[in-house]
């Protein structure tokens, strides 16, 4: 570590010695590229209004960006995105998206994801390896009448670098602490003049950053494979096809979560007894055709993704053996859509697009409790029983360990219908209107099978021997449930363009995020049941039939009107631009993710009314030749209008009034800051000197709808020094440079507080070459 500080310092005084030369006008100037973003060619196949004047809130990242700021998942962008915070928490399987107080840990989605127009409907999707990346556009605020379903949020566009604007080869190796190596390599060639091929590949592993300080070993190692395909066809000047596969498999270590002592705030050191870990493959298809026109674009895209994952955790994070959770995914996800678009330079611009999917995901998600959850977690179940009803003997369960079974078909599927118009030009120059409507229909299902079987002893009062009883049958949950919504989501804009370089902008739109099912909470369900049928062949008196399935298993969409005003201007042409906005989010029917009472898993509930309020600001200055600079500020006031959380103490349901209590799991600033810097040498035996810094904080960040438990403001920062030499560069790179102690998440099961810690400080360097 000590070599690569020293190292980096050497960097930095060759650079002073050397005799530089200033650059000339003509001369490629890449750092214009990275923060003004002025080269960066946009496109879409649906928007009528051009991206860098929409009337909405929109983030850019090029390549130049996404390099100096180590921008490797789609988690590197919290913070850098106004409002935009991702924690990283957990596994790959949980990339919990925010975007202005609007998320979710659990199922669904709030914020929508798209990789070369095809969309990834599940969340446990979103993390993977960035690798060639043509540009990033991040969308704030609903994108419903464009975009449909999980889009209330907005939505976050990657695009794939092309191999008819890139030939050539690229490979990297990058090494760091922690046992971190990563080496990728791809290639972009033309087979024929209207025929073009990019292929790639990526390793990447680590050691883990937490001790388990039960065994002693790393608790969160990680590996990553995966390789990239695409080939392009221009079949003629205005047809083309575009074919992607892509492939990543990972294997990941336990969910770093240590003890909090809320007096104290102190987190203990990891400590899991159980195996615990995670394992992911997805494969991608994706085909898209285009034909362009001078008068329209017609476009298919047509999607398949393909996610098997097996998490096998240790769900009470304690050197104890109270229960494990052995969730297995297996989604076959399909989409087709069908756009058309005008392309005639016109004062009115149009869109119309039929799209539908269909998701098919099968779950299986078995509990275990062994022998400590057996003593302390089912049997307290029958020895509360007893203390309320003191005649009745005492249950005692003889099993050491209790297995419980579940399986769930989720299928879903949905057809939308939307149009969008642009009037340019509106009754005086620079006046323009924008309105959509989207059709959407979606129907969910749900078939379960669940069950359960105890082994019990009676004993008639303390002292007296223990009676086994007879097998009861076992106890079994099967069952099919559905629900379906149509969805209408307007929009509609009007923004006034002052100058060439200024426009001021108001809007409203809808979004809605889908409802659907708890699958993590049917070990509740069976044991609720499986209580039903002992009292009922013991003491059917006392027998309480539990609620129905659909009752407790199943949440509703969540809904949203968003209002927005903003004022983006190039100040300085070529040099600074600068971006603000205000927005209001009224919520309704919020979903909130919540631990079951027992502990055993999470589910999504329904909390009434919020709302969501606050700013972003964005600058980006070209300060010279060699110096840019980005601040990206974002604030936002989430909270409850009308909620009402009830938890049962004992044998009563306490209810308490949640109102103008902040929305949990949302910061409430995202601030980030930095600098970039690039230098071409002559006269001197390198080519090239770069160099980058970038801070990124967030918070306040409530944890719990109680705001009793928090996370204060934090900050991080990346920086990079490099040097290129012909094709060779050198970097040498670190995240979390001051060692920042910040908390990455936290939840409460069985009544106990855990936490995980954020990464530490890591360092490392990366070689690379293109040729």
């Amino acid at each position: 570590m000590k070599q690569l500080y020293l190292f980096a310092l050497y960097l930095a005084g060759l650079f002073i010695v050397c005799d530089a030369k200033a650059i000339q006008d003509n001369a490629t100037d890449t750092l214009r590229i990275y923060h003004m973003d002025e080269v960066v060619v946009t496109s879409s196949t649906k928007e009528t209004n051009n991206l860098r004047k929409l009337p909405g809130s929109v983030t850019i990242l090029s390549p130049q960006t996404i390099g100096g700021n180590q921008i490797e998942s789609v988690k590197d962008l919290s913070s850098y995105v106004p409002n935009f915070f991702i924690p990283d928490y957990g596994s790959k399987m949980t990339s919990a998206v925010y975007i202005r107080g609007i998320g979710t840990r659990n199922s669904g989605q709030s914020v929508g994801l798209y990789v070369n127009d095809a969309p990834y409907m599940d969340k446990s999707t979103f993390d993977f390896e960035l690798t060639d990346i043509q540009r990033i556009e991040v969308l704030r605020g609903p994108q419903g009448t464009l975009y449909g379903r999980n889009a209330m949020g907005g939505i976050i566009n990657i695009y794939t670098l092309s191999p008819f604007d890139y030939q050539g080869t690229k490979l990297s190796v990058s090494a760091g602490n922690y046992g971190q190596f990563k080496a990728k390599a791809s290639h972009y060639n033309k087979l024929l003049e209207n025929v073009a091929l990019s292929i790639g590949g990526y390793y990447d592993r680590n050691d883990g950053f937490f001790t388990n300080s039960f065994n002693g070993k790393k608790a969160d190692k990680e590996e990553s494979v995966g390789a990239r395909l695409g080939l392009e066809w221009m079949i003629s000047p205005q047809f083309k096809a575009i074919y992607n596969f892509s492939f990543d498999y990972s294997e990941q270590g336990a969910f770093p979560y240590g003890l909090y002592n809320p007096e104290t705030k102190e987190t203990a050191a990891v400590s899991i007894n159980d195996s615990s870990t995670y394992n992911r493959r997805m494969i991608g298809n994706q085909l898209r055709l285009e034909y362009k026109s001078n008068q329209f674009t017609l476009s298919s895209t047509t999607g398949y993704r393909h996610l098997k994952d097996n998490m096998n955790m240790d769900q009470d994070f304690s050197p104890l053996s109270i229960f494990t959770l052995n969730q297995k995914q297996k989604q076959n996800a399909f989409s087709q859509e069908i756009a058309l678009k005008s392309n005639q330079p016109t004062n009115y611009q149009w869109s119309v697009g039929l799209y539908g999917f269909y998701d098919d995901l099968h779950t299986d998600g078995p509990v275990t409790f062994k022998e400590d959850g057996v003593k302390t977690v089912l049997q307290s179940v029958f020895d509360r029983l007893k203390a309320s009803i003191p005649r009745m003997p005492q249950l005692i369960i003889m099993d050491e360990q209790i297995y419980i079974p579940g399986s769930f078909d989720t299928p879903t599927y949905g057809l939308a219908l939307y149009h969008q118009s642009t009037i340019n030009n509106l009754f005086s120059e620079g006046l323009s209107l924008t309105a959509g409507i989207r059709l959407d229909y979606e129907k969910a299902e749900m078939d379960y099978h669940s069950e359960a079987s105890m082994h019990f002893g009676m004993q008639m009062a303390p002292g007296m021997p223990m009676i086994t009883l007879p097998e009861l049958p076992t106890s079994v949950m099967d069952g099919s449930i559905n629900q379906d919504s149509w969805q209408v989501l307007p929009k509609i804009s009007l923004k006034y363009e002052c100058t060439p370089r200024t426009f001021t902008y108001i809007s409203a739109a809808r979004g809605y995020k889908a409802g659907g099912y708890n699958v993590q909470m049917f070990a509740d369900l069976i044991q609720d049941q499986l209580k039903y049928d002992l009292m009922s062949a013991y003491a059917p008196q006392m027998a309480v039939e539990p609620s129905p399935v659909k009752d407790v298993a199943s949440y509703k969409p969540e809904y949203s009107w968003n209002y927005e005003a903003g004022i983006k201007s190039e100040l300085i042409d070529k040099r600074l631009t600068a971006e603000l906005t205000l927005f209001y989010m009224d919520l309704r029917d919020i979903q909130l993710t919540k631990f079951v009472n027992s502990g055993n898993g999470r589910m999504i509930t329904n909390g009434g009314k919020a709302r969501s309020l606050g700013a972003e600001a964005t600058i980006q200055a070209r300060i010279t030749s060699n110096l840019t600079a980005n601040i990206n500020y974002g604030y936002t006031n989430a909270t409850f209008r009308n909620y009402f959380h009830e938890e049962k103490q004992g044998s009563e349901i306490i209810r308490t009034d949640y109102k103008g209590n902040h929305i949990p799991y949302t910061p409430s600033h995202t601030f980030s800051a930095g600098l970039q810097y690039s230098k071409l040498l002559n006269n001197c035996w390198l080519d090239q000197f770069t160099a980058s810094a970038q801070y990124s904080g967030a918070g306040k960040i409530w944890w719990t709808e109680k705001n009793d438990i928090g996370q204060d403001f934090y900050g991080t920062v990346n920086a990079k020094v490099g040097v290129r030499k012909g094709n060779i560069k050198l970097d040498v790179w670190t995240r979390n440079l001051l060692d920042a102690d910040y908390t990455a998440f936290y939840f409460e099961s069985f009544g106990n507080p855990y936490m995980q810690k954020g990464k530490p400080f890591q360092v490392g360097a990366e070689v690379s070459v293109a040729f």
